[in-house]
């Protein structure tokens, strides 16, 4: 199945360009032939500094832990204002910002017709990762592509005349920040931009405002440098005359040097980087898009999925909204998969940032919610796809960071809270920024949620999950789950009822009323309980795995049989709250509550059927209408319920177009943009990559101890397949299904292992041959569901 954006003009706003990506550049192609334009961003391209990592410094001189013990004798009292205003105290400040870095511009003299739209097509291949655009007019055929190449570490833009008349204009290079220094030859130009060195929020409206400071190592210095090469003439900086071919060489470099290391601010070490990547990057002239193209497909051809529906190479994005619209979203649901490991292949290689809310592409100097990395749902969903989808490399940046948040998260466990181990709350930034948010103002359910470490240590254990790697759990993984558990164990109290739970403790983002108060302040949310519990059992399993025996893992295990599990209220929800308290807003779009169901893996339909019962009810109490992300997620926890028409209908709103891409505020509706990026909105991927995991899970689950074939299939999937799936234990499937039901499954992995297999209800535990191969049996048909 061919996988392809399509349209028929111009991007008339950034959310109909297509993205482009290395992992490190990330760029946005506009796609109009006499003003192409190409919004360029730098994975390290942030305000502040490792400065900036341990928040407001003037506000640093609280005494934590005595604010600690206030917060809880104030809600042991009751007293929530107090609480609140002793949380406030251990407010320090904010994460920072990603940046925009620059804009290529080619402006062209000719051809200067109007281009009609008939006769223009602009496309992103997603096996190839080239952006193409062709278009004709009466002077002759022109095509331009484009691409991120990871090997090279370019953007490459190339525009040929087919046939007709020569291209006459010039290259134009610009940026939105202040402080540039701009240089040019011939053929050369170059940017050297500084980021500002903090983002601070003034004033009762908490105003933003970013603030510069030229000292050495106080912000990054970034460098964007273009070559141009093409078989015409040439008669000032960057231009071509009478050119039936040109290629431009885009490359960045920046002083970033690590989460917790000071940039350099050697600038012309960053020019002669840039230079020679740009120089190399010509040598290899037509190579280069064939070692692109190799490079991504490595990853790409992995895996694939087809929905049974022919997707025509012709129809545009829109054709496709447009049919889903009308009842078959099979092309758009799995292009909408197939872009989702296409963005992660772009965004998150080895050796670059964790992808942010925006991924790598922005073109905002005030990113919405400044791009950072919201550790409440929004990082991790970025990686919620990438192990099953084939991808692991690509989780490489995520599982790195997380060693330096943990080493910051380590200052502010023993600081702010005279707690052992690390910890990390509600944002932070690739500084590794992990103190409470805030300037003694803010609600305390943005501010005090200590769980970030313990719900990011989830990704450690998919990691072990999926690679069954011993190596990597005992000597990477390991230290950072012993650590986030010392910390949640420190974190936990004894509560009256002999029980263990957390106080102060929020349920991300959402609100109560208790009396005429409306607060998220309280103790022992169901979700932190639930993130707890799960840690420390991943922990003594991990134990287990690694024969390791010490006073944490021994803490551990006694802590898990006082911590209460989750409970159904009398209304037959999975309650949200200690005392089942009212919610505020009974369709907020959090539902971290359900974490047990999705991205945990302690509540399954065939173990705990009355919890899972309540937690599909307490979907049903959210509504329908929420925001992207939020869509994508209940898209998700109904998979994993096996209500697959409430998940089809979950997806079928979250592929719906956005009806005012113009309009950038919350109070617009979720959908897909032009270039189906997802609307939060404003725009937001982390519902692009939880998507691609809900749909897959739809058609292979191999959490809670076995491998689910066609859990959740909606009806009107009736027939596909799916090859290179990985699964939990370590290995991969093959599976064709027609009628609804599974016609071929292969079963890959170590010769030797074991594996649950469930097919139609019925469980096979299968071990595969000496020849790492097993085709399994497969229950008579017995018609179409």
């Amino acid at each position: 199945m061919t996988h392809r954006l399509v349209a028929h003009t111009p991007a008339a706003r950034w959310t109909e360009a297509w993205p482009l990506g290395n992992g490190r550049l990330g760029a946005m192609a506009f796609g109009d032939p006499r003003r192409s334009r190409y919004q360029i961003n730098d994975d390290t391209c942030w305000t502040g500094s490792p400065a900036t990592a341990h928040g407001d410094l003037t506000r640093n001189t609280i005494d934590g832990p005595a604010s600690l013990a206030r917060i809880r004798a104030a809600l042991r009292a009751g007293d929530v204002a107090a609480a609140t205003a002793a949380e406030q105290e251990l407010q320090l400040g904010w994460s920072q910002a990603y940046q925009p870095l620059a804009d290529i511009w080619i402006d062209v003299a000719s051809p200067t017709d109007e281009v009609p739209p008939d006769s223009f097509e602009r496309s992103l291949d997603l096996a190839t990762a080239t952006s193409t655009v062709a278009w004709s007019t009466p002077e002759g055929a022109f095509r331009e592509r484009a691409w991120a190449s990871a090997p090279d570490g370019v953007l490459v833009i190339e525009r040929t005349v087919e046939c007709g008349a020569a291209l006459s204009g010039r290259v134009g290079l610009t940026s939105p920040h202040q402080h540039v220094t701009a240089e040019t030859g011939e053929l050369t130009g170059t940017l050297t931009v500084r980021m500002p060195s903090d983002l601070l929020r003034d004033g009762p409206t908490k105003t933003e405002r970013s603030v510069t400071d030229e000292a050495a190592g106080a912000a990054v210095t970034a460098v964007i440098a273009v070559r141009l090469e093409h078989d015409g003439l040439a008669d000032e900086a960057l231009s071509f005359t009478d050119a039936r071919s040109i290629r431009v060489i885009v490359t960045t470099s920046t002083d970033f040097a690590g989460a917790r290391v000071q940039p350099h601010g050697d600038i012309a070490q960053l020019h002669a980087e840039a230079a020679e990547r740009c120089t190399t990057a010509l040598r290899l002239g037509d190579m280069l898009h064939a070692r692109h193209v190799a490079d991504h497909r490595a990853l790409y051809d992995r895996m694939s999925l087809e929905l049974g529906s022919p997707c025509d190479g012709d129809a545009t994005t829109r054709d496709l909204l447009t049919r889903a619209a009308n009842g078959d979203d099979r092309a758009l649901a799995s292009t909408v998969f197939a872009y989702g490991r296409y963005l992660t292949i772009a965004g998150s290689r080895p050796g670059s940032r964790p992808l942010n809310l925006q991924g790598i592409w922005n073109d905002k100097l005030l990113p919405p919610w400044r791009g950072n990395y919201t550790t409440n749902i929004n990082l991790e969903m970025n990686y919620w796809p990438t192990e099953a989808v084939n991808l692991a490399e690509c989780h490489e940046p995520l599982l790195d960071w997380l060693e330096d948040l943990a080493a910051n998260g380590a200052i502010t466990a023993r600081e702010l809270y005279g707690a052992a181990g690390w910890t990390a709350h509600h944002n932070s930034d690739v500084w590794a920024f992990s103190v409470p948010v805030g300037d003694g103002a803010f609600d305390p359910v943005w501010s005090m949620w200590p769980m970030g470490g313990v719900w990011l240590c989830r990704h450690l254990w998919e990691r072990w999950m999926f690679s069954q790697d011993v190596a990597e759990l005992r000597d990477r993984s390991w230290p950072l789950l012993h650590g986030a558990a010392a910390f949640a164990l420190d974190w936990l109290v004894e509560l009256d009822d002999g029980s263990l739970g957390t106080m102060p403790s929020t349920s991300p983002e959402n609100h109560f009323i208790r009396g005429s108060r409306t607060t998220g302040l309280t103790v022992s949310t169901t979700s932190d309980l639930a993130m707890i519990r799960d840690l420390l059992s991943n922990l003594t399993a991990a134990a287990e795995v690694l024969e390791i025996d010490d006073a944490v893992v021994n803490a551990a295990a006694s802590a898990l049989s006082r911590l209460p599990r989750e409970h159904v209220t009398a209304e037959g929800l999975l309650g949200e709250w200690y005392d089942d308290a009212t919610d505020a807003e009974p369709h907020h779009r959090h539902q971290s509550h359900l974490y047990g169901v999705l991205p945990g893996d302690a509540l399954t339909p065939w173990r705990d059927v009355d919890l899972c019962r309540a937690a599909a009810r307490s979907l049903d109490a959210r509504g329908r209408e929420t925001t992207g992300w939020s869509l994508a997620w209940r898209v998700g926890l109904r998979t994993r319920l096996r209500d697959a028409a409430g998940a089809h209908a979950a997806l079928r709103d979250f592929l719906a177009p956005v009806q005012d891409p113009d309009n950038p505020g919350p109070s617009g509706q979720a959908g897909l943009y032009g270039n189906l990026f997802c609307a939060h909105p404003p725009f937001q991927i982390d519902g692009n990559f939880g998507v691609t995991a809900a749909i897959l899970e739809m058609i292979v689950q191999s959490h809670g101890g076995r491998i689910s074939i066609l859990p959740a299939l909606p009806t009107e999937w009736a027939s596909g397949r799916v090859r290179g799936v990985r699964v939990r234990g370590g290995a991969e499937i093959d599976l064709e299904w027609t009628e609804g039901e599974p016609v071929a499954l292969m079963l890959r992995g170590r010769p030797g292992s074991t594996h649950v297999v469930e097919v139609a209800g019925e469980l096979s535990t299968l071990t595969i041959g000496p020849d790492g191969e097993l085709a399994v049996p497969l229950p008579v048909r017995s018609g179409r569901r």
